[in-house]
């Protein structure tokens, strides 16, 4: 009984297509960007405008924190279709930083977030993956302080960015916040 239990339940994952079944597909509905991060409250002391839609360049500065005109290139050609960004910053300087994307493919959307890590791995981070969001890819440097975390779902990629004197615990709320309305939009 148990082995014919295991081979229904087998049958039904690959009939429904749970996830890509290759590199050129999204592997999921795609998410509302702009919702995603229009639903996040501001953090404490944090203060910030609502979101806005995103292009590439929008985009490359929301990863970085700087005005990145190649990466803007990259992104813009890897064709996100719909994209957005929010910010806040807190009374001692630091920010924070959010964005929700959607990618033609599950593979652009998981390279968007493991590359940015790098990023600062490569300008002194190291890589970081919190217990409560296991399925991250994210990079931590101290000096100065900042935190990059990514997150993908299908075809969707979020993203935070916490600067300063906004904690890691904080980046971690907001990825699990956006995380909860994308799986709302996409169940």
């Amino acid at each position: 009984m148990r082995t014919a239990l295991l081979l229904i339940a087998a049958a039904l994952v690959v009939v429904t297509g749970c996830g890509p079944q290759g590199p050129a597909e999204a592997g999921g509905e795609a998410g509302r960007p702009l919702e995603i991060v229009g639903a996040l409250p501001s953090p404490g002391e944090l203060r910030g405008a609502e979101g806005a839609e995103a292009d590439g360049a929008a985009l490359a500065e929301a990863f970085t924190g700087r005005v990145d005109p190649e990466l803007a290139e990259v992104i813009e050609g890897r064709a996100p279709s719909a994209a957005a960004t929010r910010s806040w910053t807190s009374p001692g300087g630091g920010t924070l930083t959010v964005a929700a994307t959607v990618w033609p493919t599950h593979l652009v959307a998981t390279g968007i977030g493991g590359n940015l890590a790098a990023f600062l791995v490569e300008d002194g981070g190291a890589a970081w993956t919190p217990a409560e969001v296991p399925s991250s890819r994210g990079a931590r440097r101290a000096d100065p302080a900042e935190v990059r975390l990514g997150l993908s779902v299908g075809p969707n990629a979020l993203y935070v960015r916490a600067t300063g004197d906004v904690g890691e615990d904080v980046a971690i709320r907001a990825m699990e916040r956006m995380q909860l309305v994308l799986e709302g939009q996409t169940g």
